[in-house]
């Protein structure tokens, strides 16, 4: 049984310097589990590992998707799987870092197969969420009243995945997580380590780092990817692009488009990243005793 090195845990905790310590006593390399860190855009907001850091410890999994590829916990485990085996083989020890809990989750346990969705009934669930989100989700409930508490409205991409899956089989995604899981990777321990600190220590970590983004071209970087998209309608941008759940990137856009304040987006990305924090820490105390 191989040992893998989880280190995990919420925003600004410190993960990726505790990460490159580790490896560095270890012979490791690190394997990214930030989910927008997967994406090569927004590198500023989404705390990107600095170029120092990247020179120090081979790091995978970052940067390799383009802002408008989907991406989900299935695909990012199938590729972290693939690199566990790769870092094994060339001697080294792999470490896993990031907080995106799901992702680990599905790395860890398994997942329940679901079959693979057509481009066809993907187009039209991007299309009905583009047009009536609100009719896509009264949809969902109809078809699975209990998804309505699983699957709030506010989960945005979940619930698009989730119609997908039923216009391709007519059945709710429940249906699919209640059968048996398949593992990723067989024979390995997966040993967590998760970073922690002070709350009120951890709002001032949050606040100091979201002022030197803005310091280090935060705003200038949501600039240059709104030109890449070319596209106007701000609400069919937040739903498309799963890139726009980094914190601070549909504020700066909003800042940009003259609806907040410079104060206000500073104020509201602080907030909105603290209360992703406070996230974060309930479900890894809840989660991470059944991984």
């Amino acid at each position: 049984m191989i040992n893998i090195k989880i280190i995990t845990g919420a925003t600004a905790t410190g993960k990726t310097k505790r990460a490159i310590e580790v490896a560095k006593n270890c012979n490791g390399e690190i394997i990214n589990c930030d989910c927008l860190q997967c994406y090569n855009d927004l590198k500023i907001l989404t705390a990107y590992p600095s170029n120092n850091e990247l020179s120090e410890i081979n790091h995978r999994l970052l940067g390799y998707l383009n802002y408008d590829t989907p991406t989900s916990a299935v695909s990012w485990a199938q590729l972290a799987s693939i690199a566990i085996k790769d870092i094994i083989y060339s001697g080294k020890t792999p470490i896993i870092v990031g907080g995106t809990g799901l992702y680990l989750k599905t790395l860890c346990e398994g997942i329940s197969p679901i079959p693979k969705i057509s481009e066809t009934n993907r187009k039209k669930a991007i299309e009905l969420a583009n047009e009536n989100f609100e009719t896509m989700y009264n949809e969902l409930y109809t078809i699975d009243s209990e998804l309505k508490t699983i699957l709030p409205s506010s989960k945005h991409h979940q619930i698009i995945r989730s119609y997908e899956i039923f216009l391709e089989t007519g059945k709710s995604i429940r249906y699919f997580w209640e059968q048996p899981k398949v593992k990723f990777i067989e024979n390995v321990n997966f040993d967590y380590e998760i970073m922690q600190c002070n709350r009120s220590e951890l709002y001032n970590r949050i606040e100091k780092r979201f002022d030197q983004m803005l310091k280090n071209g935060a705003i200038e970087e949501v600039q240059e990817l709104l030109r890449k998209i070319q596209e106007c309608d701000r609400q069919k941008i937040f739903l498309q692009y799963p890139i726009f759940k980094a914190i601070g990137a549909k504020e700066i856009t909003l800042f940009l488009d003259g609806i907040y304040s410079f104060s206000q987006m500073r104020e509201i990305s602080i907030k909105n990243s603290r209360h992703y924090a406070k996230r974060q820490i309930t479900w890894f105390n809840h989660q991470i005793v059944t991984i």
